[in-house]
């Protein structure tokens, strides 16, 4: 029978947080869960069998080291998330030891010459993964529809100012000439309504800028 995407991750956000909150044999489990995608990713880069285990390795220890930060982002599959994080520790890691290498090599030789040059280049910005990708999107709606919710429970008076100035980028003047209103109390109902914003919005830090 094929493992489904949804199969592979279903309990990993379980485990994560019993492992977050000390429990051993959670993360146990979770190694257990991840190490083999982990490596798998690391063999499309690295051919040498011991340094993928290296690499593992120093994937689920830089993990552990940053474990407190972790965090599924809102809107996202709690359990593809873990993944999507391990991966990408994964990835990193497995980048800087290409770096590492191709430097030492260009070291060695005097000079880095045009091929190292060009790998250099593609490993500055790797392209990310599509569960990573996918992971951004669902972020990014989650996001969007919280900020369109906390725009619609502004009062009319400052959702108006809000909308006209910010996303549609009116200048003050221009909308207090269209509403009738004094730019001075406009410039009032716009601080009260991205201050709501940011109270509203909590977790993504302060009011639009």
């Amino acid at each position: 029978m094929t493992t489904t995407h949804s199969d592979r991750y279903e309990g990993l956000s379980e485990l994560m947080a019993r492992y977050l909150d000390g429990d051993q044999r959670a993360f146990s489990a979770l190694y257990k869960r991840l190490s083999p995608i982990v490596r798998l990713q690391i063999r499309g880069r690295i051919s040498d069998p011991s340094t993928v285990e290296d690499l593992l390795q120093a994937t689920f220890m830089k993990a552990h080291g940053a474990r407190s930060r972790f965090a599924a982002p809102e809107g996202a599959n709690p359990d593809r998330a873990v993944a999507v994080w391990y991966s990408a520790i994964a990835r990193n890691a497995t980048i800087d030891h290409v770096r590492r290498i191709y430097r030492e090599r260009a070291v060695k030789v005097g000079t880095a010459g045009e091929e190292t040059n060009k790998l250099m280049t593609t490993l500055r910005d790797p392209r990310p993964s599509s569960e990573a990708l996918g992971l951004e999107r669902e972020r990014e709606l989650g996001i969007a529809q919280r900020i369109r919710a906390a725009l619609a429970s502004l009062p009319r008076s400052q959702r108006e100012v809000v909308t006209m100035h910010k996303l549609e980028g009116r200048p003050m003047a221009e909308i207090a000439e269209l509403l009738g209103v004094r730019e001075g109390t406009l410039r009032v109902r716009a601080h009260r309504g991205y201050k709501a914003l940011a109270n509203a919005l909590g977790s993504f830090g302060s009011a639009p800028t």
